[in-house]
């Protein structure tokens, strides 16, 4: 019988099996191919989405040892016990400030050491013996209004525009006329530059100065006067 003759359900099956024969190959490899594909896709995201997580936990661990060096430095500085071990946070070369205030007017003062506040202002001595602070917050600094301060304890902040220091030598000149050299104006606008860290202790009425230099940490600013309301 001639394959025309014969009728078009049996014609249709003999047509598909001969084109599925033909295909199934070729979909078959489509699909391997495909599989593959998808699969090398999905490793890929998985190993992308993986060092993502690697980075940003490596990010938030870094900022956070970055974040607690002060913090750490701050609580030992905080109990330290002795003249000795205030020392340590002194820097040979640069020295801190002082400001306190004698009267009514402020005075900011430079020293090259705790020896000599205490040969020059013995009445501040008391003030480098203890302090109270404790349990440090990463948090703004307290509003004082001359009697109570908004929030008690003791708080440190990042600063990057420090100028207390030059501020008070210029009140020197132009209020008790106390003239400073060339040379230790421009000590005055290095030191307010190299303050990075602010603390502020209610509890003792004190700001404090800090900056990094070399891995270790230096009190460079010792404001006694910021809270001082006494005329």
């Amino acid at each position: 019988m001639n394959i025309l003759s014969k009728p078009r359900h049996k014609i249709y099956p003999f047509y598909m099996r001969r084109k599925v024969k033909f295909f199934l190959p070729i979909f078959c490899t489509i699909s391997i191919l495909s599989f593959f594909s998808c699969s090398d896709t999905t490793d890929n995201w998985e190993q992308m989405s993986s060092e993502k997580v690697l980075l940003a936990a490596s990010a938030t661990s870094n900022n956070s040892i970055k974040k607690n060096q002060f913090e750490q430095m701050l609580e030992k500085f905080l109990v330290t016990s002795s003249d000795n071990e205030l020392k340590k946070y002194i820097h040979p070369q640069l020295g801190f400030y002082v400001n306190h205030k004698p009267g009514a007017i402020s005075v900011v003062e430079h020293f090259t050491d705790l020896d000599e506040v205490y040969e020059q202002l013995p009445h501040l001595e008391p003030y480098f013996k203890k302090f109270s602070g404790k349990e440090p917050k990463n948090e703004e600094s307290p509003k004082f209004d001359c009697e109570v301060f908004s929030k008690e304890g003791t708080f440190y902040q990042k600063t990057t525009s420090f100028n207390e220091i030059e501020k008070g030598i210029e009140i020197n000149e132009h209020i008790i006329e106390k003239v400073h050299s060339q040379k230790e104006k421009e000590l005055a606008k290095q030191t307010d530059e190299k303050v990075s860290h602010v603390v502020v202790l209610t509890d003792d009425y004190l700001e404090i100065g800090f900056t990094s230099i070399n891995g270790k940490w230096y009190m460079l600013w010792f404001n006694l006067a910021k809270f001082d309301c006494s005329a």
